[in-house]
């Protein structure tokens, strides 16, 4: 969970409100090759009018980026979604670590199991409902909501954060499912997040009140797997999520640099190196601060 306002507004709401947990989990859900196509609908209100492109009233926009749609609701400027599409293909760029076989791979499940990314204006306060999704076929394959109105560090973080649930959460789960399975204790992912937590580099407690098993291991395992390739990307400066007190990091990831993961949590590195590096490439910190 990233530093920006609405992402600690919403820990601290798991962290001290019970009553509210479920709520606050929902809201984390939702908040937790080539070319760009952009298309539109109609008005707000509920997930009728659907359109063959999955458009409907609640997401009237879209915007298809190498191969991820991403879905605007009423209120969300298209050049809003355009750069959104823009950071997505800054992690697809050419580099010496690509795999282009595993990032093939990558590319089909995105399109053919219809993952996909919303986009939201402000926060969740600005709409009626929350509950909905873009239409068929694009269904379940979507975790949380990227929000726009924030500027400068603060954008940057929330785009990143949520782009990388994305990714992550959805679109590795589905193309290497054993190794970024997050419920499964012996996988890849798991270990190396569960060593992160043992040496006290990765603070939990904020998730303690989700009490689904499978939702609790999706969440911590996004978040970790988020900052983690932050610290690999060395993008901690430029998302605002170094906190006084913990050096290049913060309260809950206190490892912020490429070094201090490859010290520290050996087992993410290798994880970062096993599958990261091969599929993403580290977006050009000058065209992100530019865009937003």
């Amino acid at each position: 969970m990233g530093l920006g306002l609405n992402r600690r507004s919403l820990s601290g709401l798991v962290k001290n409100t019970g009553a509210l947990s479920a709520l606050v989990f929902c809201l984390l859900l939702l908040g937790c090759a080539g070319g760009e196509d952009i298309t539109g609908n109609s008005s707000e209100g509920n997930t009728g009018s659907a359109q063959a492109d999955g458009t409907n009233s609640m997401f009237p926009q879209k915007v298809t980026q190498n191969g991820l749609a991403i879905f605007g609701r009423t209120g969300v400027s298209s050049s809003f979604l355009t750069k959104v599409g823009t950071a997505y293909e800054a992690m697809l760029q050419a580099s010496s670590s690509i795999d282009t076989g595993m990032r093939n791979s990558y590319n089909s499940t995105i399109s053919s199991q219809y993952i996909y990314q919303r986009v939201g204006l402000g926060s969740p306060s600005n709409y009626s409902t929350m509950d909905g999704g873009a239409s068929s076929p694009f269904d379940g394959n979507a975790v949380d909501y990227i929000w726009e109105g924030a500027s400068g560090a603060e954008q940057i973080g929330e785009v990143l954060e949520h782009l990388l649930h994305t990714i992550t959460a959805v679109g590795f789960k589905l193309t290497f499912s054993s190794a970024w399975d997050y419920n499964n204790k012996n996988s890849q992912l798991y270990k190396a997040m569960q060593q992160a937590i043992d040496v006290g580099d990765y603070d939990v407690s904020s998730y303690s009140d989700i009490n689904v098993p499978e939702d609790y291991n999706r969440i911590i395992t996004q978040e970790y797997a988020y900052w983690l390739i932050l610290a690999e990307w060395d993008y901690f400066v430029e998302t605002g999520n170094i906190q006084s007190g913990y050096g290049s990091g913060n309260e809950e990831f206190k490892l912020g640099k490429p070094s201090e993961i490859i010290a520290r949590n050996p087992l993410g590195h290798q994880l970062y190196q096993d599958y990261v590096e091969k599929i993403l490439s580290i977006p050009d910190k000058t065209l992100i601060t530019s865009i937003f």
